[in-house]
């Protein structure tokens, strides 16, 4: 058990063994993204990377709540750690060499600290490898930047300064089987015919009746960041990946990346899960409630047969300036999808805006022939001309 769940001796051996040294020049080796082969920088020798295992890894998942009663009394499996720690962001990278880094390749600022400590590890199962390269990711940014359509015509022109890191980001991946039970107030609409200042309508009632249910559905590899930053938001929205391609871990993969160890323990991992899960379970029991509507739904979970991979995912960090501020975007290292910060054009919202205004006031005074509406869509009409 203690060798299946925490950095062994054999496994350290093994990772001491990978050298990132050419055997050729001794210059530094890296991984090529799309491949499966290392090669260097200098003298451009390349040397293949033979894969220990491949897919979704299930052989590789834990049980959970036992690996929290290990963590909670474990202390002597611990492992001396370089880190980037940055004071701006606070991102935690890995230094897997002798490089001393003056930089954050999240966030770009010159405000880092290298430390060195004792830490509880927990075995990492498996990586997903880059897809493509930096150049690459650049164009995927480009043809990002030309679909933002609220930004500033000159955007584009105004550009510069893109400065770009490869990254292997820590995420954990949750299973379990879930038990819930739901009550609810069904609504089913009725209408009914009365008088108003003796004029016949009709109106809308709802008709209140008491449901109940159960709801059990499995879940599968719910995929948690383990990095809270600045720029979270963005890394969530492109952390979608082929866990089909994930390659059991070895150190060789992210030779000439930098990687980041989690900032959340493995419970708050299982905590965001369980939010997600619950969301999800919450929309099914809606999806059985039925009617038109519904009231005072309580939602209560079990969730068992916990198990859990830690495993590392491909990322481009990116910043860029525009008019002299600093922006930051991310790219998925596998498939390429963007997400990060952009410009907003005022004069563009404000035109998206207006437009919106007139076709609801049309929609009111040409339809329902409001006349409140009609004073406003006047008053828009004498000041566009």
């Amino acid at each position: 058990m203690e060798k299946e769940i925490f950095e062994d001796r054999e496994n350290q051996k093994q990772q001491e063994y990978v050298d990132s040294k050419c055997p050729n020049c001794g210059s530094k080796l890296s991984f090529v993204p799309g491949t499966s082969s290392l090669r260097c920088e200098s003298c451009d020798s390349t040397f293949s990377i033979e894969s220990i295992g491949k897919g979704k890894l299930d052989e590789e998942e834990k049980d959970y709540f036992a690996m929290l009663d290990k963590l909670s009394r474990q202390s002597s499996h611990t492992k001396k750690q370089r880190t980037i720690k940055c004071d701006a962001c606070g991102a935690n990278f890995l230094l897997n060499d002798k490089t001393v880094s003056t930089k954050c390749p999240y966030c770009g600022s010159n405000r880092v600290v290298v430390e060195e400590k004792q830490e509880v590890l927990i075995k990492i199962d498996g990586v997903i490898p880059f897809v493509f390269d930096k150049e690459k990711a650049k164009e995927y940014f480009k043809d990002w930047v030309k679909h933002k359509k609220m930004a500033p015509i000159n955007f584009k022109k105004k550009l510069k300064d893109v400065d770009m890191n490869g990254f292997y980001v820590p995420y954990y991946t949750y299973d379990s089987n879930t038990y819930s039970s739901y009550t609810a107030y069904r609504g089913d609409y009725y209408y009914v015919t009365v008088k108003v200042n003796g004029k016949t309508t009709k109106e809308r009632r709802v008709k209140w009746t008491f449901v109940s249910g159960k709801v059990n559905k499995p879940f599968d590899d719910v995929l948690v960041n383990g990095i809270p930053t600045r720029i979270d938001k963005h890394i969530t929205k492109i952390s979608v990946f082929d866990f089909n391609s994930m390659e059991k871990y070895q150190e060789s993969f992210i030779m000439g990346y930098y990687s980041e160890r989690p900032s959340i323990s493995l419970k708050e991992g299982f905590d965001k899960a369980k939010e997600m899960m619950y969301q999800d379970i919450r929309r099914e029991c809606i999806s059985r409630i039925g009617g038109d509507t519904y009231k005072d739904l309580t939602v209560n979970s079990r969730f068992e047969d916990v198990t859990f991979k830690q495993i590392m995912a491909p990322i481009y960090s990116g910043s860029y300036y525009y008019l002299n501020k600093k922006k930051a975007f991310v790219v998925n290292g596998q498939n390429g999808k963007v997400s990060g910060e952009s410009p907003v054009s005022v004069l563009k919202v404000s035109i998206l805006v207006l437009i919106i205004l007139l076709i609801v006031f049309f929609i009111l005074y040409f339809i329902l022939k409001d006349e409140s509406a009609k004073y406003y869509y006047d008053c828009i009409k004498f000041f566009m001309k």
